[in-house]
């Protein structure tokens, strides 16, 4: 059993709490909801985030007494983790759906586009196509299903990553609001905390694995060194000719 540091608790907390604090807001945000009223949506995100401060404590001490009780209280904040970003992603995914997302009021549409907002311009943009709209759901639903399960949740999280992170980077630089930005680098950030928890078995994948791609033996390295670095300054001076002639 690997010997967990008390700042590995302090940051899985962390994850753990952010992640299921969103996920409240976001159910939170849907307006008034008789099923989950305001006072409990707040109630449960003051709780999800006293226990980034609280619980690594806990845990310490449920470790320090019985290593078996502190390995269960870390498998079911990896639960945690895995479900809120499962639930949140999905929700996202079917908004897209049912036209909750990526609508625009016609009054808005009818003024000039220079004077929107990066905000207004992205949701009008991807609002275009319904279809790619339900693209990127269906990706958002697949992937937080996959989190679900021990065999699957890692491949769920690499797809999910590089969506949340093109999601997260359009947030940014296209001036989303702050409720879009934090809940996409929420989710971001805790899928990258899941990725690193099975690093070392992507690092045999990717980069210690045998590769079924044949080797030119018959070619010295030399040559393919300059092949290789032709590969990358072959575009670039020839796409620089090009906007320069």
């Amino acid at each position: 059993m690997k010997k967990r540091s008390l700042l590995y608790r302090v940051i899985t907390c962390i994850v753990a709490g952010l992640v299921t604090a969103a996920l409240w807001l976001l159910i939170g945000r849907s307006g008034e909801n008789p099923l989950v009223p305001k006072a409990i949506i707040l109630t449960l995100v003051a709780i999800s985030l006293l226990s980034i401060i609280v619980f690594p404590f806990i845990w310490q001490y449920f470790q320090s007494r019985k290593a078996e009780v502190g390995a269960k209280i870390n498998a079911w904040l990896y639960a945690i983790i895995r479900y809120a970003i499962a639930l949140d992603i999905a929700i996202f995914g079917w908004k897209k759906y049912f036209y909750l997302q990526f609508n625009v009021d016609d009054k808005i549409t009818s003024q000039p586009m220079n004077q929107q907002s990066g905000e207004v311009l992205t949701w009008f943009y991807f609002g275009h196509s319904h279809v790619f709209g339900c693209i990127v759901a269906s990706l958002q639903i697949l992937g937080g299903a996959m989190l679900l399960f021990r065999k699957t949740w890692l491949l769920g999280a690499i797809i999910l990553f590089a969506l949340m992170l093109n999601i997260t980077s359009i947030n940014i630089f296209y001036q989303m609001n702050a409720g879009a930005l934090s809940q996409s680098l929420i989710m971001t950030i805790g899928l990258i905390y899941l990725i690193l928890i099975d690093f070392d078995r992507l690092a045999e994948f990717f980069f210690k694995a045998q590769s079924n791609i044949l080797s030119i033996s018959s070619v010295k390295l030399s040559t393919k060194t300059i092949l290789r670095i032709a590969g990358v300054l072959v575009p670039v001076l020839y796409t620089w000719y090009q906007a320069t002639h």
